[in-house]
């Protein structure tokens, strides 16, 4: 069977809307069921040293925040 361009088109421009409306339903349900990402054993060893560093040093110049 043979397609002209502008049947083509049509399928194709159909099957991204398709495609695009599911992408979109995934990622809106990926978004909400999903936990929040942990922060890694390093970060976390990483932070604590900031944090011990600022103690020790005795200044409060700012609090000691998770990097995104």
């Amino acid at each position: 069977m043979d397609l002209n361009l502008y049947a083509l088109e049509l399928v194709v421009r159909d099957k991204l809307a398709r495609l695009r409306a599911e992408a979109a339903l995934h990622a809106l349900v990926t978004r909400r069921t999903a936990p929040p990402p942990r922060p890694s054993p390093r970060e976390r060893v990483g932070l604590a040293l900031i944090g011990l560093g600022r103690w020790v040093r005795g200044a409060e110049r700012g609090a000691v925040t998770r990097a995104t």
